[in-house]
């Protein structure tokens, strides 16, 4: 409203507390007599007065009125200053409620006012615009008169005159509706003008206010100020702080800061930035989904209380989208196996809306904390699998706006392990089902060579590749047990340490660095190793001399090479049990037998001598027995000598010495049943399995050894 004389002394009254009306009211009768009083000339005394004629004047109408602002300021620009109260945030889909009077300038009672509303200008179209008797005059629209019902038209009565009240004015409230999906900062304004009879240069007619005598209020939608974070390790200190706190990160012992989960604390979380965290899950020993709990923080910066909705969405920032509709509990179930859902700060679930979003309440100006559980497939209960990181971007959409967007995001990353361990092969990853055989000789040089089997060791090249998503060292256990013989051809089992070795252009390099444990195996460590790399290693193993050949009798059972590969950090445990070894005869496989007799003799002496035999296979020997007989070659020792007597000993203690004269049958005595005269050959063995026999059951051990001592009478 522009200032003029009118509203000037509108104010005026109203500061004096008169009535603001202008004049008479109309219809008024104005009624003159004029007295003359006089003395009379006559008398010298007073003479009766004399009055005049009556005159009536009926006053005429001047009808006029205003609307103003409660406190009189003047706001005739829907985007210019306004005075304080006209100007309001509020949320999409609300109201902005504002106090006018409509003042009766004229002299005219029960004057009827029509009012519209002018958004000329407004920024942006309100929904709709509103007037509602305030019956009160306390400026505030309550409940009863909402129910009243919204009014076009206002009657104002005249102002008396006669009194100190101010008659000539009603309150009204105006009332504008801002659209539910108005955008965050927009505006909207509306005045309320009147159109009403007034009195301009001596005519009455129908007059609307001018649009340089308005009075707008502006609706200027909330503008939500909302920042997701990672967690705020202080929440009684204003806005998110990062973890003071720090956590080893996998593969060496570089820290970061960062927290644990709470939830399963060997769960390292690394707070990379305010907005950014990256969880290094272990593993475990079941193949049920794993689960990440990550604490996030929500900062309210704005100056209403926000309640937030909170989803998974695609875009880092304002403006993603939901990824997918949450189940009625609020979970969001995404692809590849992927579960998302918030709790509280402690765990508890969050209440949803209609549509299962979970919401959490922050008040102006607070720091809430809140959590994120990621659950996922099992990846490290299938070696085969080889898992990529899962990266939630968490979207925070304030309920204080009018779209179903994101306001901020923060990005909660899972980093699952994995470990492949196996016989090499030239692509990343192993070969878990090839079963390879190393041949070795024992008693022969030991090796680290690849492709031969003329040496004692066994060479495997294996992978170690670790196909997870972060880096991680490893320790190698491996073991062989051999079968090995012992000096007095008895066979006991000996674990042998499989030795690890790097990897030197295809060949074994150097040995891995170890620590030898209280049972006598080795523990070897690698160093680190990225993830999505491989470390080319070398097993060997270094087979005793004395080890027993794996092929006894035509029968082959292959040695087992048990190997264990452990990462450090996630505890992964993959094993290796398919590569065999085989074990040759040593190079002076056989079997010898020596003779020691007097180069001379009498006839009718004496002569005795000795024929020792040993088992030089690392294997045991069937139907194993010595023979002197002139049917041997080169022999003729039963032409010209006569038996006498025989005697055996043996190196091993499993069985016993038995005897045969002239083929006949075995006995345990070394007297024969025939004259010693008539003894033509003498056969010597081991009855191993007690059946008075020396047959194919009966097993010679290796290294075993027998000694015979013959005596004859030389003819």
């Amino acid at each position: 409203m522009k200032v003029n004389p009118k509203f000037l002394t509108l104010m005026v009254a109203l500061a004096a507390g008169t009535a603001a009306a202008a004049g008479t009211p109309s219809g008024t009768v104005i009624t003159n007599t004029a007295t003359a009083t006089f003395t009379d000339p006559t008398t010298n005394a007073a003479a009766t007065p004399v009055k005049s004629n009556t005159v009536n004047t009926t006053v005429l109408p001047k009808p006029d009125f205003d609307i103003v602002y409660v406190a009189g300021a003047d706001g005739t620009t829907a985007t210019g200053t306004l005075p304080a109260g006209y100007e309001g945030q509020i949320l999409p889909g609300g109201l902005l409620e504002t106090a006018y009077r409509v003042v009766n300038l004229g002299n005219v009672d029960n004057y009827v006012v029509q009012l519209t509303a002018n958004t000329n200008g407004s920024p942006m179209t309100p929904t709709s615009v509103k007037y509602y008797r305030d019956t009160n005059n306390d400026g505030i629209l309550d409940s009863a008169e909402r129910a009243a019902g919204a009014v076009t038209q206002v009657t104002v009565p005249v102002d008396k005159l006669e009194t100190s009240a101010d008659e000539g004015m009603v309150s009204i409230i105006q009332v504008i509706e801002v659209p539910a999906n108005a955008a965050a900062g927009g505006k909207y304004a509306a005045s309320p003008q009147g159109t009403a009879d007034v009195f301009t240069a001596g005519v009455i007619a129908p007059k609307t206010e001018a649009s340089t005598d308005l009075q707008y209020s502006r609706a200027v939608i909330y503008s939500p100020n909302l920042t997701n974070n990672v967690i705020d390790s202080d929440p009684a200190a204003p806005g998110q702080q990062l973890p003071t706190t720090t956590v080893t990160l996998p593969g060496g012992t570089t820290t970061a800061p960062g927290y644990n989960d709470p939830t399963r604390p060997n769960t390292n979380i690394v707070a990379v930035s305010a907005d950014s965290q990256i969880a290094y899950p272990k593993a475990d020993n079941d193949a049920t989904a794993d689960t990440v709990v990550f604490i996030n923080s929500l900062t309210n910066g704005g100056t209403m209380t926000d309640i937030v909705r909170l989803f998974p969405t695609d875009k880092v920032g304002p403006g993603g989208a939901p990824l997918a509709t949450p189940s009625a509990t609020g979970v969001f179930t995404l692809p590849n196996g992927v579960t998302v859902r918030f709790t509280d700060a402690a765990g508890n679930t969050l209440p949803v809306d209609g549509t299962g979003y979970p919401l959490l309440t922050v008040t102006a100006g607070q720091t809430l904390g809140y959590r994120t559980v990621v659950t996922y497939p099992d990846f490290d209960s299938d070696a085969a699998s080889t898992p990529s990181p899962i990266a939630i971007i968490v979207g925070a959409d304030s309920g204080n706006d009018g779209d179903a967007l994101s306001d901020d995001t923060s990005t909660d990353t899972v980093y699952p392990p994995q470990l492949q361990f196996g016989d090499a092969t030239a692509a990343l990853g192993t070969a878990p089902t090839p079963a390879p055989v190393q041949s070795v000789v024992p008693g022969a040089v030991t090796g680290t060579a690849t492709a031969t089997s003329t040496d004692s060791s066994a060479v495997f090249p294996m992978d170690l590749s670790n196909v997870g998503t972060y880096s991680d060292a490893y320790t190698l256990i491996g073991t062989v047990v051999v079968p090995v013989i012992a000096a007095d051809s008895t066979v006991s089992n000996q674990t042998v340490n499989v030795r690890y070795f790097s990897d030197n252009g295809g060949q074994p390099g150097t040995e891995l660095p170890f620590t030898t444990n209280a049972n006598g195996t080795r523990t070897y460590t690698t160093g680190t190793v990225l993830a999505n790399t491989e470390l080319k290693i070398f097993a060997v193993v270094d087979v005793p001399a004395n080890a027993q050949a794996t092929t006894v009798n035509g029968v082959t059972s292959t040695l087992k090479v048990n190997q264990r590969a452990e990462a450090v950090y996630s505890t992964i445990v993959r094993e290796d049990n398919n590569d065999e070894i085989a074990v040759d005869q040593p190079g002076n496989k056989g079997v010898t037998l020596t003779k020691s007799e007097p180069a001379a003799a009498l006839p009718g002496a004496t002569l005795d001598y000795t024929i020792t035999a040993k088992n030089n296979y690392n294997a045991v020997l069937k139907n194993f027995y010595v023979t002197e007989s002139n049917t041997n070659p080169s022999t003729n020792v039963f032409t010209w000598t006569t038996f006498s007597a025989v005697a055996a000993t043996k190196t091993f203690t499993a069985g016993s010495v038995l005897y045969r004269f002239n083929g006949g049958n075995w006995q345990t005595s070394a007297t024969p049943t025939v004259a010693l005269s008539a003894v033509t050959s003498v056969d010597v063995g081991v009855d191993t399995n007690a059946n008075g026999t020396v047959d194919a059951n009966d097993l010679f051990p290796a290294q075993g050894g027998l000694t015979i001592t013959f005596q004859v009478i030389v003819k």
